[in-house]
């Protein structure tokens, strides 16, 4: 079996599950999200909208039981399923698929990203060009870094059996893509290109490349504190 198709990552629900037709690892859908939501978008508003809140006209579709608070921007294309709420000051660029039962919070943005059911990107959130599986749980100031200095396609490196294994993605700008049941804490840094399997945590304050294989644990690097006289 592929360790990296799209089934290996997430359980799938529609609309979603069509991005993924066809695709032969999991970060193809990166690429491909623009177009899908493009080709599949029903623009309508079921849900609720504060008065305050912004949705671009005839390029949004909320879904029914879900609320955007006063304050949040929503660009389309953008499609947000059932039961989810965009709070206050969230800006949503465009490009976003987001499932049931979300919590978009608070100084969060996200451009070009997959968001699939249940998952918690809940206040100061940075999320681009990103595949983001069922029931995430992310703490605040986590982000995702998606462009490298040197201005190369963001390529995906994994070992696999002991062997480094390189895939292009074709993309200059890719950010992560994070398996079901990912928890994740505060002030953390997803590095381009990072694929994370399911069940995986990271502790606090970790900055996380490459690959992490299902039901990974990443811990910071024990740095003891040392205490010395300010300088007069």
């Amino acid at each position: 079996m592929n360790p990296f198709a799209p089934e290996a990552f997430f359980d799938l629900p529609e609309p979603a599950a069509g991005l993924f037709h066809g695709l032969a690892y999991v970060w193809e859908g990166v690429a491909a999200l623009p177009a899908y939501i493009e080709q599949t978008i029903q623009p309508d508003i079921l849900g609720e909208v504060e008065e305050g809140a912004w949705l671009e006209p005839g390029r949004v579709r909320l879904e029914e039981g879900s609320r955007v608070e006063r304050g949040a921007i929503v660009r389309g294309p953008a499609i947000i399923g059932r039961n989810t709420v965009i709070r206050s000051g969230a800006y949503l660029r465009g490009h976003v698929l987001v499932g049931d039962d979300c919590v978009i919070g608070w100084g969060t943005e996200l451009r070009q990203v997959l968001m699939l059911n249940g998952s918690k990107l809940p206040h100061l959130n940075l999320f681009f060009t990103t595949l983001v599986g069922n029931r995430a749980q992310v703490g605040g100031g986590t982000f995702t870094a998606n462009f490298l200095l040197s201005r190369k396609e963001v390529a995906v490196t994994v070992e696999l059996e002991g062997r480094k294994q390189t895939f292009p993605t074709g993309l200059q700008l890719f950010g992560a893509v994070i398996g079901d049941d990912f928890q994740i804490g505060a002030q953390c840094l997803l590095q381009p290109g990072t694929i994370i399997g399911r069940r995986c945590l990271v502790y606090p304050q970790c900055s996380v490349s490459g690959y992490l294989p299902p039901d990974s644990l990443v811990r910071p690097r024990a740095v003891p504190f040392e205490v010395t006289p300010r300088a007069k």
